[in-house]
């Protein structure tokens, strides 16, 4: 195919151009462009890539320049953490220490004051069981009885807050006299030894005393005096064994 076109001065085509050549022409024009933009953008990708690079050798020379001075900080901090520990540390144990100290010498104390309240208290049981042997012997006990009595009596006695005794009845309550006030000491001794009466001395012209194993008829029962005396010896301190045994050394009547 042959065209025929005309050219002006400046060499701009006069004219419209056949679409075929028009065609022609916008294609080479299209591939021409692409070829310039493609260059030009590759410039650009590595121009771009360069300046990055740059960027990143210029942060990392100045990281590299810091790095003694960040490492030193660092070293530091770190030795400052672990003086602070070790102070901590020192700390708690020095306060454990004391604690410790505080705790044992708070323990001793209660230790002494309480061995000292048990040695008191002691005393004082010691002096009132002493104190109802004299009521006992004063309200006409036998002197053979006397022993007996300080444990017989000493079970119906308690002790206050204060360590004042008081009697208490068989159910073990504080007891009264009929007026409703405390029940006195002399009072409950004599109340018992009326109570018990072969615990009192024998009446002036009564008989002797009943030979050592043989059996005794006070009523309904018999006992020797080898039987009561291995009750108590066995361990039965009860009232009705310490009645038993005195039942059977007491004077028997005359015949």
């Amino acid at each position: 195919m042959k065209f025929d076109v005309e050219l002006d001065d400046k060499g701009e085509f006069i004219g419209t151009l056949p679409p075929e050549l028009t065609t022609v022409l916008e294609r080479l024009r299209a591939t021409a462009h692409g070829e310039g933009y493609g260059k030009g953008a590759q410039k650009t990708a590595e121009e771009a890539k360069k300046q990055i690079e740059d960027a990143i050798r210029a942060e990392k020379a100045k990281l590299e320049a810091l790095h003694p001075v960040e490492k030193a900080k660092w070293d530091e901090i770190d030795t400052q953490n672990k003086l602070l520990k070790s102070q901590f540390e020192s700390t708690v144990q020095e306060s454990r220490k004391q604690l410790t100290a505080r705790e044992e010498a708070h323990a001793i104390e209660i230790t002494k004051k309480l061995d000292a309240l048990k040695t008191r208290e002691a005393k004082i049981q010691a002096l009132v069981k002493g104190h109802l042997r004299d009521l006992a012997a004063q309200a006409g006990a036998r002197d053979e009885s006397l022993t007996e009595l300080e444990v017989i009596l000493q079970h119906r006695i308690h002790f206050d807050d204060d360590m004042e005794p008081f009697v208490v009845d068989e159910a073990g309550q504080p007891a009264k006299t009929a007026a409703g006030n405390p029940l006195g000491l002399d009072v409950f001794v004599k109340q018992y030894l009326d109570n018990h009466p072969h615990h009192r001395k024998p009446v002036a012209g009564r008989g002797g005393d009943a030979r050592r194993g043989a059996s005794l008829s006070g009523g309904a029962t018999h006992t020797t005096i080898e039987a009561a005396r291995a009750r108590i010896d066995q361990g039965d301190r009860s009232t009705a064994a310490i009645d038993e045994l005195f039942k059977a050394t007491r004077k028997a009547p005359a015949a």
